[in-house]
């Protein structure tokens, strides 16, 4: 048997290089986050002239809605009172079996701009709401089309200062990052730790760069040239595509249209999840879908969690001390990252000491995620089960 001296050292040497290369992780990472705060500002605090806001296309809106009917009305009123001075709203109802058809139609009747569109039946080899919002797309007149969901509030100003951004700085694909709206503990932790991860694989730093791969697309706020839309494919090249809100940046990028993104908060809000439970439901059916239903990269996407979330805490108990000072200088950059986030999530910087336990909790919905897949052998999305092998297929 070898000796135990050199068992010991090689095992502080492994601990050391995996406590300094979280660091490094974390210190790159918020590094890139905070300097390019200047290519990822905030649209509310960005002057513009009168001409700018006065000179603006048509827009069309597009609402994508199944089974909404708790968020729906407050959604839709606040669209219907935007300072924007040529707009329409197209909502789909997608299949709905709550009242969220009959509050939209009800909507509808009091406002002209408002159109309701009702599908009932999807048709093979798309995903609901990718086909909604093709259906939406088809139907829309405006220059400029945004893609949002039916729990989104926004400001009356929000779209007026994003078109006025985005068609004066010849930007083809505009995102905004939301308010999301947190209520208790878990709630806050878990936005704020996602958040934070996102973007660290998003890299907003390197969206706007032309040459680079670095692609981003929101739910909440995809606002799109609808030129460039339809030469992208439209959903239409994103049938099967589960993260089509994500994928979408993707088919522009690639199609060599201009992006960016910038920090809304302030001018739209959402409540993303209720609840840690809610979090784990939600994050549970497409989290696999985060990593093309690939199980080699979920396991890489697992390992990198841990490594720069769980090694930080196991750093600070071993008996190296160069280990537990890289231990606790990581730990130090995720209250940076909490605080970073703070406008955003409502959560404290000092949240960002907690992030180990929100990454122990990410590892297990995405492994839960990808236990589910393989259990049923896809994924159930609006009420119908999609094959794993016709997921893969449609990935973009």
């Amino acid at each position: 048997m070898p000796p135990l001296a050199p068992l010991l050292h090689g095992w502080r040497l492994l601990n050391l290089l995996l406590a300094g290369t979280a660091f490094l992780a974390w210190l790159v990472g918020m590094t890139l986050l905070v300097g390019c705060r200047r290519r990822y500002p905030r649209l509310a605090s960005i002057a513009f002239s009168p001409q700018e806001l006065a000179a603006l296309p048509t827009l069309s809106i597009l609402v994508p809605a199944c089974n909404e009917e708790a968020t729906v009305e407050r959604a839709m009123k606040s669209l219907l009172v935007l300072a924007y001075p040529c707009y329409e709203i197209i909502a789909v109802d997608d299949r709905s079996t709550d009242a969220t058809g009959a509050i939209l139609d009800r909507l509808a009747a009091l406002d002209p701009r408002l159109r309701v569109l009702h599908i009932k039946e999807l048709p093979p080899g798309w995903l609901g709401k990718n086909h909604a919002l093709q259906v939406a797309s088809d139907a829309a007149a405006g220059e400029w089309l945004l893609f949002t969901d039916a729990d989104v509030v926004f400001a009356p100003e929000a779209l007026r200062r994003a078109v006025a951004y985005a068609h004066t700085r010849g930007v083809d694909h505009l995102v905004l990052s939301p308010s999301c709206e947190t209520h208790g503990f878990w709630e806050r932790l878990m936005v704020s730790y996602f958040g934070i991860m996102f973007s660290f694989r998003v890299r907003p730093w390197a969206v706007s760069r032309p040459g680079s791969p670095a692609h981003v697309g929101l739910g909440v706020f995809n606002l799109v040239r609808a030129a460039a839309y339809r030469q992208a494919g439209g959903h239409r090249a994103l049938r099967l595509d589960v993260t089509d809100d994500v994928k979408l940046g993707k088919v522009l990028k690639r199609s060599g249209f201009r992006q960016e993104i910038l920090e809304g908060s302030g001018l739209l809000f959402v409540r993303w999840v209720v609840g840690l439970q809610g979090m784990i439901e939600g994050l549970s059916k497409n989290a696999f879908a985060g990593f093309d239903f690939r199980f080699w990269a979920m396991l890489r996407g697992v390992g990198s969690i841990a490594l720069v979330s769980l090694c930080p805490v196991v750093a600070l108990f071993l008996p190296s001390a160069p280990a537990r000072l890289l231990g606790a200088g990581t730990l130090l950059l995720m209250v940076a990252g909490a605080a970073a986030m703070r406008r955003t999530t409502q959560a404290a910087a000092g949240y960002g000491l907690a992030y180990p336990v929100a990454g122990l909790i990410l590892i297990y919905i995405i492994l839960r995620s990808t236990w589910r897949a393989y259990r049923q052998n896809g994924i159930v999305w609006r009420g119908t089960l999609y094959p794993l092998e016709a997921l893969r297929k449609g990935v973009v």
